[in-house]
């Protein structure tokens, strides 16, 4: 492509309109007008040979010539006439004169607009994706459903179901702070639930940290939502009642005979008579002695084994089977295929919350301190303790999680035959109260 260059004083119409005529395909006219002085800029027309006028701002930096488009000639949009062309000639020369590279302007500008966009581009994203109070309580509902015992996510289900919507489920969840967590509190201790207060506030708080951690999950992806919670709003709330007593609550021997003697005679559904026998017998936990399964009890091996999916630390657990147990066992009505202790339904196990009215209304006819279910496994943790058997092989019994890092990585025995022996030992002791009254 051949160029021909062209000095003139200034650009006028009839200039511009002289070259136009002259052009031809091969040839650009390049016309340039005299500079108005150093550090100005020069402007500039080029004649394409499509007739075609662009015109330029021509520069130096450093000594190296540069060259930035002002825009092309023409009448329709996005065109510019000659006096428009001149205009921005001068903006970009008054630029130019401040010490001002246009172009590097230029680049900073766009890159500031690209930036803006991407910026209001990610507030659209989030408003889309941004999880209510309704959906964090729900994924984490899901994932204790999931993770946990039945116990536990039915605890904090009723408790979410008749609390946590004091505050509208639409809300963001990033946008719940200290003052709306004491508000759910109030309403609880107003009603004079304490204890309850302090639950809730320790369910809230795991289900804001499970927000926290959930964005930088796969999970974020698989249900495109985000909560964009930067911190744990249940944090700088204080615990209602900040001593709360734990459990201390265990049966004596006395106290032991004389509730298995009322066991027998009451009305009880053998069911639950004996689900509660065997917890007392064994220190297990309510929810996985209730719901035992047929497929669960190895006569040959005589162990129960408590499979991961229904152990409260996800560990699987063996029982040995002693001669207590085995008589209850044996002669347990086999009602259900699955399950040993069916419900009324005969659908599903017995419901856990069960045991609680059941010993109530029992103790209404006994001469025995209040206690619920829970305290037949501290019981069990105690009198084992006073037969003889050791603290460490009490806790295996009850599968208890060993946290030292021996324990926790290498030791895989599974302590069978010392547990055996142990609850042999038990045995004895525990028939020795039966018989000694």
């Amino acid at each position: 492509m051949k160029t021909i260059k062209s000095s003139v004083s200034e650009i006028k119409q009839t200039i511009l309109d002289s070259f136009r005529k002259k052009a031809t395909p091969g040839t650009i006219f390049q016309i340039k007008e005299k500079s108005r002085g150093r550090g100005q800029g020069v402007f500039v027309a080029k004649v394409l040979g499509s007739k075609e006028v662009d015109f330029y701002f021509k520069y130096f930096v450093n000594g190296k010539e540069k060259s930035k488009k002002i825009g092309r000639y023409g009448n329709t949009q996005g065109q510019l006439t000659l006096a428009q062309a001149k205009a921005k000639f001068r903006q970009l020369s008054a630029t130019y004169s401040s010490g001002i590279d246009p172009k590097v302007q230029e680049q900073e500008s766009t890159q500031k607009l690209a930036k803006e966009k991407k910026d209001l581009d990610e507030i659209e994203r989030k408003k889309q994706m941004q999880g209510s109070l309704g959906q964090l309580s729900e994924f984490y509902l899901v994932h204790l459903k999931q993770n946990t015992g039945k116990t536990h996510f039915r605890n904090v289900q009723n408790a979410f179901k008749n609390d946590l919507f004091i505050i509208n489920h639409a809300t963001k969840a990033s946008d719940i702070k200290k003052g709306d967590i004491i508000k759910i509190l109030h309403a609880i201790t107003e009603r004079g639930s304490m204890i309850m207060a302090n639950r809730m506030r320790a369910y809230l708080s795991a289900m804001f940290q499970y927000g926290i951690f959930f964005d930088d999950s796969v999970e974020s992806i698989t249900k495109q939502t985000q909560f964009f919670i930067q911190s744990n709003p249940v944090t700088a709330v204080q615990r209602t009642v900040k001593n709360e007593k734990k459990g201390v609550r265990s049966l004596n021997e006395n106290e032991v005979e004389i509730f298995w003697r009322a066991l027998d005679r009451s009305k009880m559904s053998v069911f639950k008579v004996n689900v509660l026998k065997l917890i007392l017998l064994t220190g297990s936990r309510v929810e996985e002695m209730a719901g035992l399964r047929w497929d669960e009890i190895d006569y040959s091996e005589q162990t129960i084994s408590f499979p991961s999916a229904r152990t409260k630390n996800k560990l699987p657990h063996i029982i040995p089977i002693n001669d207590a147990m085995l008589g209850i066992i044996k002669t347990n009505p086999r009602l259900h295929d699955v399950y040993l202790f069916p419900a009324a339904n005969n659908i599903e196990p017995q419901k856990v919350d069960g045991f609680s009215q059941a010993i109530t209304r029992l103790l209404k006819k006994v001469n025995i301190d209040k206690f619920t279910p829970r305290d037949l496994r501290r019981t069990f943790k105690t009198l084992a303790g006073k037969a003889g058997i050791s603290k460490e092989i009490r806790d295996r019994l009850q599968n208890h999680a060993h946290q030292d890092v021996s324990s926790l990585h290498y030791d895989r025995y599974d302590y069978l035959k010392e547990k055996r022996a142990a609850m042999d030992i038990w045995n004895e002791y525990f028939m020795g109260i039966l018989n000694n009254h």
